[in-house]
C-alpha cells in the first residue's frame, strides 16, 4: 500500500508515545500521532485537543472549526492548571515543530535572525521552557529537514538542549529524546549528547541527510543505518479516515502552494459541512 512522508512520519511519531499520560495535539500531525497510538499499541493514552474541549475526544484537523473539530460532549473539562500540574508530574507529552533545532536540542519558535532586529518574529517560547525542564520525554519533528531548520546553532533558544546550563541547573529532565523529520527519525545520543542518526527514511541515504543538515550528524559505528518501518495497512487507514481532509499536508507547504491546497482544502471542507447539515435536518423532520 502507498504511503505519503506525511503519514510515514505520523506512524514514526505514533511509536514514541505510550504510558498514563496526557498527550497535547496542538498540530495536525501531533494529532494524528496521538490518536493512532492511541488506537493502535497504547490506548491508556489521554488525548488532549484544547483545554475548551478537554481530554479524551476525536481531533479531527478542520479549518473553519479552529484547528480541530472534536466531539466536545464526550470531552472531560481540563484548565490551565490541571496542564500545568501535568506537565510538572511528568504526566504530559506534546509533539513541538521548532522554526530551528541544533546539534544539542535548543529550539527556537521566537525569532529568526538578531534578536534586535530579527528577520522574522514568531509566536514566542510559550510552554516550552516547563516542557524542557519538567519532563522526561522531549519530542521534537521537523517538516523540512535542511540547514535552515537543523542549524549548528538556534538564533534564540526557546527551549532549553543539552550543554553547560542543563548539567548546572537543570539536570536530565525536559532533555530533548526524539527527532522526527521528513529524512528520518533522531535522538542525541551522539557524542555530549549531540543529534544522531536512529533510521532513515526510505529513499534517504546517509549523504542526502548529511547534506540537509548544519553541522555533522552522528551515525552509527559500522556505517549501516537501520530503515524506518513504513505505516501499516491500519495506520494508514486510521490516519486517512481522522484526516480526510488532508490538513496534514499544509504542514509541508510555504507559498502560493499552500494557499492553492488551502483554497481546495476549504472547498471540501465546506461541501462535507453542508452534507452533514442537510443530512440532520432530514433526521430532525
Amino acid at each position: 500500500m502507498d504511503y505519503s512522508v506525511d503519514e510515514l512520519m505520523i506512524a514514526a511519531m505514533a511509536r514514541e508515545l505510550s504510558g498514563e499520560v496526557m498527550v497535547s495535539s496542538v498540530t495536525a500531525l501531533g494529532a494524528l500521532s496521538a490518536y493512532l497510538a492511541k488506537r493502535t499499541h497504547a490506548p491508556e493514552l489521554a488525548v488532549l485537543s484544547t483545554p475548551e474541549s478537554g481530554m479524551e475526544v476525536t481531533p479531527m484537523p478542520t479549518l473553519t472549526l479552529g484547528q480541530f473539530m472534536t466531539d466536545a460532549q464526550r470531552g472531560i473539562p481540563l484548565t490551565m492548571e490541571d496542564i500545568f500540574d501535568a506537565i510538572f508530574l511528568d504526566r504530559f507529552r506534546i509533539w513541538i515543530n521548532p522554526a530551528q533545532i541544533d546539534r544539542f536540542g535548543n529550539v527556537n519558535i521566537t525569532a529568526i535572525g538578531p534578536w534586535a532586529s530579527p528577520r522574522v518574529a514568531m509566536v514566542g517560547s510559550r510552554g516550552i521552557p516547563e516542557d524542557t525542564s519538567h519532563l522526561s520525554a522531549i519530542l521534537y519533528y521537523v517538516t523540512n529537514h535542511s540547514p535552515r531548520t537543523v542549524v549548528e546553532r538556534v538564533d534564540f533558544r526557546s527551549g532549553a538542549g543539552y550543554g553547560p546550563d542543563r548539567e548546572r541547573l537543570l539536570g536530565q529532565r525536559g532533555a530533548p529524546t526524539r527527532l522526527v523529520t521528513n529524512l528520518g527519525v533522531f535522538d542525541f545520543n551522539g557524542p555530549d549528547h549531540s543529534l544522531a542518526v536512529l533510521s532513515l527514511h526510505p529513499g534517504v541515504s546517509r549523504e542526502a541527510v548529511q547534506e540537509a543538515t548544519g553541522f555533522p550528524l552522528s551515525f552509527s559505528d559500522d556505517g549501516r543505518m537501520d530503515e524506518t518501518p513504513p505505516p501499516s495497512e491500519n495506520d494508514l487507514a486510521i490516519i486517512r479516515a481522522s484526516d480526510p481532509l488532508e490538513v496534514r499536508k499544509l504542514e509541508f507547504l510555504g507559498g502560493r502552494e499552500a494557499a492553492e491546497r488551502l483554497v481546495q482544502i476549504y472547498e471540501r471542507e465546506r461541501q462535507a459541512m453542508r452534507a452533514a447539515l442537510w443530512q440532520n435536518r432530514g433526521r430532525l423532520r
